[in-house]
């Protein structure tokens, strides 16, 4: 089983995140997990993000440890993660506007792994 949850995790409450994860381990015998995730101060600051205030949006819950989350099931692994704005396929393929932008936030260590891809396995 795989489960890609990209642009999902962010706007559920840690509960919901725990109860989704847990859910899906429960569910199969083996399988692997992939999603994106905000560290904490991203999602206490999102209500002042315009690109989500423009959809009335708001992030619910951020993780600064993402594999901490393995602790939440017996059978839940924490394999890696990735920055999002360090892709290179997201790199090559995103406007000029944006690439800038992120190469720029990679330079600031606190955001460059503000939008990280975290995988699990179980």
């Amino acid at each position: 089983m795989l489960m890609i949850a990209e642009g999902l995790v962010p706007y559920l409450t840690e509960q919901d995140v725990r109860r989704l994860l847990t859910s899906v381990v429960d569910a199969f015998p083996t399988g692997r997990l992939q999603f994106d995730t905000v560290p904490v101060w991203a999602w206490r600051t999102s209500r002042w993000d315009p690109s989500l205030r423009v959809y009335d949006a708001r992030f619910h819950c951020g993780f600064n440890d993402p594999a901490a989350l393995a602790a939440w099931h017996p059978r839940l692994e924490y394999v890696d993660e990735a920055p999002m704005n360090d892709s290179p396929i997201l790199m090559a393929k995103a406007p000029a506007n944006v690439r800038r932008l992120y190469r720029f936030l990679n330079l600031l260590p606190g955001l460059k792994r503000s939008v990280r891809i975290v995988r699990f396995r179980f």
